[in-house]
């Protein structure tokens, strides 16, 4: 039908050297992304300033002591603080609650400023930019390669980038920001190469190294295995179990299960990192419901009672919160400057009396119904409603930390990059009746 979303690309993708493609099909559009994202680098002043709104400059602080204590020496166990026991022994304040991967780098990109802390700042901030710079990248040319229209993919990633939770928090030393966001446009981009062209191999790759990054993927992950055995369940029985297209037999329940085997597996080995390292630090007595990273499974979960935020945050006060953070999501940061809302404090996304937080929640139920409404329009559906569900299936288990942790808003990215790929849709649709009607 006329105006519906083209499936493929104009022309199919040639199979020469990723570079050579990259420079002929999308030298223009990355161009272009390229130069929005070095205005980011380039005039991002706040960097200058010590405290900033919201958890940034905490989280930033916590961070990079962790990373800095992060050695040999110290069994690679990370850690905020150190003292001495009754007996003269350290006792470790710990904090092996993430995967190593996102430390470690923090720490070698603070090497070269020694004990230089505004050095180290500068330096682990900068690192934070490029994570979410090749975030924005990925993102573009995952939508590009959806939507068969560059111009839009483009256009919809520079909108959801330019988000107020992503520009304020993108440079915010944390393992739970810019890294974590790039592991889930890293995992996303290669579910989108397998389902087109096959490509299994770099999924894996791609899947491992996001794990090794950061726990936010595994929310991407799962209704994508979800979804997939589903859609491929349900086709299975309408064409009564007969032979299947080539382009739908890539998406193979066998190779499904096994991505997500392999996909818990990597968790679990990072996991086994994390308690096998904690438990030697505590002098191999202590049970697994006493380990630090167990104990924050628990209380990131809701389980954990002594969490004194928990009884706080009961479903409504949750969901409304969700729907807050999907409408800040919506809102480009040079409008919420404009406007001189406080976006950064948790307070006022997650309190009914906030006087921003109904609008923002009429906002972001508004968007996500527009989002909904829309897959039925988009082609690959799985893709894009895997991307939507990726930041409600990572708040929901852990509703007992999310809403304490603003800036965890920027996962739910899923949702702007959608809601302005159908907005742009529907508006070139519209131009292609106008100019059909002349």
């Amino acid at each position: 039908m006329r105006g519906q979303p083209r499936l493929p690309l104009r022309r199919p993708l040639s199979r020469g050297p990723v570079l050579r493609r990259l420079a002929r099909r999308e030298a223009l559009p990355l161009a272009l992304l390229l130069l929005a994202l070095a205005s980011v680098f380039a005039f991002g002043g706040e960097r200058s300033q010590f405290y900033r709104p919201g958890l940034h400059s905490a989280v930033s602080a916590q961070t990079l002591t962790i990373a800095g204590n992060l050695s040999a020496e110290h069994r690679f166990l990370g850690f905020r603080n150190r003292s001495l026991d009754r007996q003269g022994e350290p006792a470790y304040y710990l904090y092996n609650r993430f995967p190593i991967g996102s430390y470690a780098l923090i720490k070698i990109a603070t090497l070269p400023a020694g004990d230089d802390i505004p050095g180290q700042i500068l330096a682990a901030g900068l690192l934070m930019l490029a994570f979410f710079a090749a975030a924005a990248v990925l993102a573009y040319l995952a939508l590009a390669r959806l939507l068969g229209d560059r111009r839009i993919a483009l256009a919809a990633t520079l909108l959801a980038f330019s988000s107020y939770y992503l520009l304020h928090y993108n440079d915010m030393i944390s393992v739970e920001a810019s890294t974590n966001l790039f592991g889930v446009m890293l995992v996303f981009h290669g579910m989108v190469l397998y389902a087109q062209e096959g490509r299994f191999r770099q999924l894996l790759a791609k899947t491992a190294v996001a794990i090794l990054l950061g726990w936010h993927v595994l929310a991407l992950i799962a209704p994508f295995v979800l979804l997939a055995l589903g859609r491929e369940l349900l086709a299975s029985r309408a064409d009564g179990g007969g032979a299947r297209p080539k382009v739908e037999r890539r998406l193979r329940p066998r190779a499904i299960l096994a991505y997500g085997a392999f996909s818990a597996l990597c968790a679990a080995l990072v996991l086994g990192f994390n308690f096998g390292n904690e438990y030697r630090a505590l002098g191999g007595e202590v049970p697994l419901h006493e380990l630090p990273s167990f104990r924050s499974m628990l209380s990131r979960s809701g389980v954990d009672a002594s969490q004194r935020w928990v009884s706080l945050f009961g479903w409504e006060t949750f969901l409304r919160g969700q729907f807050g953070g999907i409408g800040g999501m919506a809102i480009p940061y040079a409008v919420v400057d404009r406007l001189g809302l406080d976006l950064a404090q948790y307070g006022n996304r997650f309190w009914p009396a906030a006087p921003v937080a109904p609008p923002l929640a009429v906002l972001g139920a508004a968007a996500v119904f527009v989002c909904a409404a829309g897959l039925l329009r988009l082609p690959q559906r799985t893709l894009f409603a895997t991307l939507l569900l990726a930041g409600p299936c990572w708040a929901i288990p852990f509703r007992g930390s999310f809403p304490h942790h603003e800036f965890e808003a920027m996962f739910l990215v899923g949702f702007p990059l959608v809601l302005y790929a159908l907005a742009l849709l529907g508006l070139r649709r519209l131009i292609g009746l106008r100019r059909a009607a002349w």
